[in-house]
C-alpha cells in the first residue's frame, strides 16, 4: 500500500499530479468551506485537495463559486491523465446527482484536467478576466423597437424560436454549448425540402429489398423502413447550405458554417473534442446575424 506521506515527500518517485478547474453554479456548493485549501479524506492511495478558485467578478456576483481539485501523485503522466479523468467523471457525477450546474475548465485540452510535473521549479502564474459591455439608452431601444415591429404583420414562428435560440446562446460560457444552440438557431429556420420527386422510384425498391431480406426481427426491418422514409426530405446540413445561399450568404462563410456542422456533429453525436470554438463561435455569431438582418429587409 502506498504511503500518503511518501506521496508528499518523494516527489523524485511520485512526480505527476493533476488538477481540475470547475465552477459550481449558486444552486450548489459545499456548506462546511472558507477560503483555505484542505485535503479530504477519501480511501484511495491519492492525496485529495480542494481549494477555492478565483473566476469572473460577473460569476461570483451570480453566486457562482470557483473550485480547483488537486490530486498527487502517480509514477506517470499517462497515469496521470487517467486519474485525471476519473476524477472528473466522479465529479460531474456528483454534481448531476445533486442536481448542480457545473463548468470544468476545459477550453482546448484534450481532457478536463491539467498534469503536473512536481519536480518542476516554481513558476510565475497570473490570472486577468476582461468582459465586453456594449450599453444602450432607452430612446434607442425603442427606435429599434419601433423599426422592427414594421417588419412583418405576423412573425413565423421558426424565426423567432431561431432568434431567441441565438439570443440564450450569450447566456452560455461554455463554448461546446454555445456552439450547439447557434447551430440549432440555423436549424429552426432551415425547412428541409420534400425531394420525393427526384428520387423515383429509388424508395420503393429500397422497401421491396428490405422485405425480401433474410432479416428475421420484423423491429430492425421496421426501423429499416422508417429510415429510408426520411430520405424523402433533404437533410438538415443541405437545408442549412440553402438557407445561407437564400440568403445571399458568400460561399466562403457558407463552407465555414458547413465546417462549424461537422464540428457540431462530432461534439454531439461522436462525444469527441473540437478545439478552438473560441473563434468558430465568434464567425458563425456574425453569419447568423447577417441571415437575421436578410430576414428582416
Amino acid at each position: 500500500m502506498i504511503s500518503k506521506a511518501d506521496i508528499s515527500n518523494k516527489a523524485n518517485v511520485y512526480s505527476w499530479g493533476v488538477k481540475i478547474d470547475f465552477i459550481i453554479s449558486s444552486q450548489g456548493g459545499f456548506s462546511d468551506v472558507n477560503d483555505a485549501s484542505f485535503s479530504m479524506l477519501w480511501n484511495h492511495d491519492l492525496i485529495l485537495t480542494l481549494e477555492p478558485r478565483t473566476i469572473h467578478p460577473h460569476l461570483t456576483d451570480s453566486g457562482s463559486k470557483g473550485f480547483r481539485l488537486i490530486i498527487n501523485a502517480t509514477h506517470t503522466a499517462s497515469e496521470a491523465e487517467n486519474v485525471g479523468a476519473r476524477v472528473a467523471y466522479s465529479l460531474l457525477d456528483f454534481c448531476i446527482q445533486m442536481g448542480w450546474g457545473v463548468e470544468l475548465s476545459w477550453p482546448d485540452s484534450p481532457l478536463p484536467c491539467r498534469v503536473i510535473d512536481r519536480t518542476a521549479g516554481a513558476r510565475i502564474t497570473a490570472q486577468c478576466f476582461a468582459t465586453s459591455i456594449n450599453h444602450s439608452n432607452v430612446s434607442a431601444f425603442a427606435i429599434a423597437l419601433e423599426k422592427s415591429f414594421s417588419h412583418y404583420d405576423q412573425i413565423p414562428y421558426s424565426l423567432l424560436l431561431s432568434m431567441e435560440l441565438f439570443a440564450a446562446s450569450h447566456f452560455e460560457g461554455n463554448h461546446r454549448s454555445k456552439l450547439i444552440m447557434i447551430m440549432s438557431s440555423l436549424e429552426a429556420l432551415a425547412t428541409q425540402n420534400d425531394i420525393t420527386d427526384q428520387l423515383g422510384t429509388t424508395i420503393k425498391d429500397l422497401k421491396a429489398v428490405i422485405d425480401k431480406s433474410t432479416i428475421q426481427d420484423d423491429r430492425l426491418k421496421n426501423s429499416l423502413r422508417g429510415q429510408l422514409d426520411g430520405l424523402k426530405r433533404e437533410s438538415v446540413r443541405s437545408a442549412i447550405k440553402r438557407l445561407l445561399n437564400d440568403c445571399n450568404i458568400d460561399k466562403d462563410d457558407i463552407d465555414f458554417v458547413d465546417n462549424a456542422y461537422s464540428a457540431r456533429s462530432k461534439i454531439v453525436h461522436e462525444g469527441r473534442r473540437v478545439p478552438e470554438l473560441s473563434a468558430l463561435n465568434s464567425r458563425l455569431e456574425n453569419i447568423v446575424r447577417s441571415v437575421y438582418k436578410h430576414f428582416s429587409s
